[in-house]
């Protein structure tokens, strides 16, 4: 093969691996690009269906639900959807865009995924020869109501990619082509044509004819290559160098930015399980802990005792003396419920004047006395201005419920706990109570 040949071969194969290159490159960023603009569209989608569809979740109004979720299906036709369920906490569909849906029970691991997300999940898959989109956003309105799963078809996106990848293809080629083509007719004259001449020049030298002699018009740019390649490798040295330093300055710039996100990740992480009057655990992390203690005497059995308990007469005490007052007085009675706990104890404020622990690995006789311990500290703890409270004294009424003895479902001990609060308020404030006393009773 000659030189013009392999210099003809040699543009045609940058031609076609800067068309693939960059056809490739483009397809993939306009693909990544087209999905997260669906999926995006669909998330904002359930996410607005979500508000009215947690109101009425939370008024047990079906009918309601039922007529959302149909004039959603009608507005969502551009998105192409395929059908939309909306799923209480058991996974079980209380409301579907298809007939003879509702009842059934979604226990595939998407939805259990999605049942125990606190934010949007989706997956894309191929049913059948049909590629689809599915989407799943909680359902809340105040609490956890359930959840919304719905299913797009990306049939319109993949035949749009597809066009788009033959444009870009075509465009890439003709874009390409005409510098290729400049590109070896200038190099042919540059460069193959004086080599020509020096071949031809060496072959008479070799036949004898010493004094052959080529003339290069360009012999000057052909001499001097020696030493432009020199300066070449200087520039690239100092852009090198240039190049390198920056690449420092930049990682000690991202390395701050990233302890700085990382310090304030740490920070919303503390905001997001304490509550920011008391510092204890906000009622969100308490659920959290109680239902990771459930699971786990459900693997490994274990006891522990809930204790649910109340300031007494605390809305006096705020009436009298203003909520400034009423603030510092559950900040003191949160530092001492604290100081009279173990540190492996589970402390919570519950929500107002509410306070409730989870005694880990406690049994009901050793739960019952730490209950009765903290409402004697309680009582026995001289609190600012208690002298207006009803009996001069600030105090304390204690629930108490035990696992598994009462139940081993976290939110039947807490009813029982808050039961067995209500009945210490009806013996006259000031005293524990145990969920099987009020049983008994």
């Amino acid at each position: 093969m000659g030189l013009r040949a392999k210099l003809a071969f040699a543009v045609l194969s940058v031609v076609v691996l800067a068309v693939t290159a960059y056809g490739f490159t483009t397809i993939r960023h306009e693909e990544r690009v087209l999905q997260r603009e669906t999926e995006g569209r669909a998330v904002a989608l359930l996410r607005a269906f979500a508000i009215p569809c947690g109101v009425a979740m939370a008024n047990n109004d079906t009918p309601t639900l039922d007529n959302y979720v149909v004039k959603l299906s009608e507005a969502a036709t551009s998105l192409d959807l395929r059908y939309m369920a909306v799923l209480d906490f058991q996974g079980r569909v209380v409301s579907h865009t298809r007939q003879g849906e509702f009842g059934k029970v979604y226990d595939d691991p998407f939805t259990r995924t999605a049942l125990a997300a606190e934010s949007p999940q989706t997956r894309t898959l191929v049913e059948g020869s049909e590629p689809v989109l599915e989407a799943a956003v909680p359902v809340v309105s105040g609490l956890r109501w359930g959840t919304i799963r719905a299913s797009f078809s990306l049939s319109n996106v993949e035949e749009a990619i597809a066009a788009r990848r033959t444009r870009v293809f075509v465009f890439a080629l003709v874009m390409m082509s005409i510098p290729g083509l400049i590109a070896f007719l200038t190099l042919h004259r540059l460069v193959v044509r004086p080599i020509e001449k020096m071949q031809g020049m060496a072959e008479r030298v070799s036949r004898g004819e010493l004094a052959a002699r080529v003339a290069i018009r360009s012999g000057d740019e052909v001499g001097q290559l020696a030493e432009q390649l020199n300066a070449m490798a200087q520039r690239i040295e100092d852009y090198t160098a240039s190049l390198e330093k920056r690449v420092e300055e930049r990682t000690h710039e991202l390395a701050a930015a990233n302890s700085q996100l990382v310090e304030a990740n740490q920070q919303l992480e503390r905001l997001a399980k304490t509550d920011p009057l008391t510092g204890l655990y906000n009622r969100r992390q308490f659920m959290e802990q109680l239902d990771f203690e459930i699971r786990r005497g459900a693997r490994n059995p274990h006891q522990f005792a809930l204790i649910l308990l109340d300031v007494d007469h605390f809305k006096s005490y705020n009436d009298t003396h203003g909520h400034s007052a009423g603030d510092e007085l559950l900040q003191r009675m949160a530092a001492l419920l604290s100081l009279n706990l173990r540190g492996t104890d589970v402390i919570a404020r519950y929500g107002g004047e509410e306070f409730v622990v989870l005694l880990l690995d406690t049994g009901a006789d050793e739960g019952y006395a730490t209950a009765n311990k903290l409402q004697q500290v309680v009582e026995a703890q001289p609190f600012p201005r208690e002298e207006t409270q009803p009996g001069g004294k600030l105090t304390i009424s204690v629930g108490v419920s035990f696992y598994p003895h009462d139940s081993r479902d976290g939110r039947k001990l807490i009813d029982y706990a808050d039961r067995a609060l209500y009945k210490s308020k009806e013996r006259g404030r000031n005293t524990v109570t145990r969920w099987a006393d009020v049983r008994e009773s």
